[in-house]
């Protein structure tokens, strides 16, 4: 690879990060279920989600209750109602962070025999390391029924140095473009 191409896709991954700040956004639905013969849902009830994922300083109880208002609005605006009665769905929510590196090569290559002129191929043989914190929300909705998945939806997101109102700003955006591929409701015959 020479050296205008690497810097090329290089330049271009930090492009798209910067227009989006997530770099994957995706759902998926249990095949032949139709969602919308569903029509409540609640939250999981247990020790370990009633208040959402243990973990990152800045998963605060503010955020789990943003993160939850946040994926009820979308759900009611998809014409579910929440029900603690015997709900259709339990949705349930966590939080994955880990940290990544992405290796990218160290330009201009300053060390005599590396680079255009070097004979190496045209390529500079030295990487550097950039770590990075990487997170993921993850929305499950759960047939109370027979307590199978019928839908996740999920978005991916880098985390370093933000602020705690850009934490609240990346949720409502994340839960908004992860909703944005919620299966469209059927068009009934007239």
């Amino acid at each position: 690879m020479n050296k205008l191409l690497a810097l090329t896709l290089l330049a271009s991954f930090l492009l798209l990060n910067a227009c989006s700040p997530f770099s994957k956004v995706y759902s998926e639905e249990e095949p032949g279920v139709n969602m919308y013969k569903y029509h409540t849902f609640n939250w999981q009830n247990n020790e370990n989600t009633t208040e959402g994922n243990k973990g990152p300083e800045w998963l605060t109880r503010s955020t789990q209750t943003q993160i939850r208002n946040a994926v009820e609005q979308h759900l009611e605006r998809q014409g579910f109602a929440k029900c603690t009665d015997k709900p259709d769905l339990i949705v349930h929510y966590h939080v994955v962070v880990k940290n990544e590196v992405l290796y990218v090569p160290e330009w201009p290559c300053d060390r005599p025999g590396e680079g255009h002129n070097g004979g190496h191929y045209d390529r500079c043989n030295r990487i550097r390391p950039v770590q990075y914190r990487e997170g993921t929300l993850i929305i499950d909705l759960i047939d109370t029924k027979d307590g199978t998945q019928v839908w996740r939806g999920a978005a991916v997101s880098t985390l370093n140095n933000m602020m705690p109102n850009e934490v609240d700003d990346r949720i409502k955006s994340a839960i908004k473009a992860i909703f944005k591929k919620f299966p469209t409701k059927p068009k009934t015959l007239a």
